[in-house]
């Protein structure tokens, strides 16, 4: 079963629950969560349940009273630059700040599978819709929550109230989310180093090979980065990670000869993103 999460807290999360009972047959459990009425869909072999908390969304680590296989949460993107997009990633914080949710040096449980299929069909959704202002990207991992017992992603429409009432951009997300829910799919699964927030090599990863991407440290936490969180990104994968892929242009030459020794100690192999994208 596939819990997909949203917030009343926000004109997104709002919007967003009112699309996913507008576009799919979900129908009321007559079960409550937060005084809200607990929505449930069925494929032909899945189960999709639909929440909404009446908390921010990144603060909600409360969720671990239901049992599931999936939390996708969809929710609305905020940042300085105001930049329409529709973004993926996976939850945790590198550092010992937590200033968005989540616990200090935490990482939540992420599914590569899921990050991929959401970044492809934000893709398709973009094309289908018309959302050519958008950008689509990853971001990396970061905020909460990060305290969940089952793995979980974030799908966003960002940046503004202004995107975050549009019908399409908010569709889109929709459509992405139910598409992670619903598929079987899985692929060769990595951690990824280094790079901005926005992960513009590991995009062209996911995009042009059959690998998939978990949890991305990117290049402003590689001055506190450590062997335990390197460790914990690899233990709190969903799926097994086997090789960590470097952007090894974004980060400087210092971060690189740390981050070698710490992957050899912990017999993690690593390759350069651009050589993968080479093959």
């Amino acid at each position: 079963m596939t819990i997909i999460v949203t917030s009343s807290a926000s004109i997104a999360g709002r919007t967003l629950h009112e699309q996913f009972i507008e576009h799919y047959t979900f129908d009321k459990t007559g079960k409550f969560f937060e005084n809200n009425p607990i929505y449930e869909y069925q494929t032909q072999d899945k189960v999709i349940k639909l929440l909404i908390t009446n908390r921010e969304i990144i603060e909600a680590d409360h969720l671990n009273e239901f049992t599931t296989d999936l939390f996708i949460f969809a929710s609305k993107h905020e940042s300085v630059a105001k930049v329409p997009a529709l973004l993926t990633h996976s939850t945790g914080n590198w550092t010992m700040e937590a200033k968005f949710g989540g616990l200090p040096n935490e990482l939540g449980i992420a599914p590569a599978f899921a990050i991929k299929e959401a970044l492809l069909e934000l893709h398709n959704q973009k094309k289908q819709l018309d959302l050519e202002q958008y950008n689509v990207s990853l971001e990396v991992s970061h905020h909460g929550p990060t305290n969940l017992n089952a793995p979980l992603v974030f799908i966003e429409v960002g940046s503004t109230p202004d995107q975050w009432s549009d019908k399409k951009a908010v569709e889109a997300v929709v459509h992405a989310t139910m598409r992670v829910a619903s598929t079987n799919k899985r692929y060769k699964a990595v951690i990824g180093i280094g790079g901005g927030h926005y992960a513009p090599e590991f995009n062209h990863l996911l995009l042009k090979t059959d690998y998939s991407i978990s949890h991305i440290a990117p290049k402003y936490v590689l001055d506190t980065i450590s062997e335990s969180m390197i460790k914990k990104a690899i233990d709190r994968s969903f799926e097994k990670v086997e090789l960590c892929v470097l952007d090894w242009k974004g980060m400087r030459s210092h971060h690189r000869e740390t981050l070698l020794q710490i992957l050899k100690e912990l017999h993690l192999p690593f390759i350069k993103v651009r050589k993968l994208l080479r093959a």
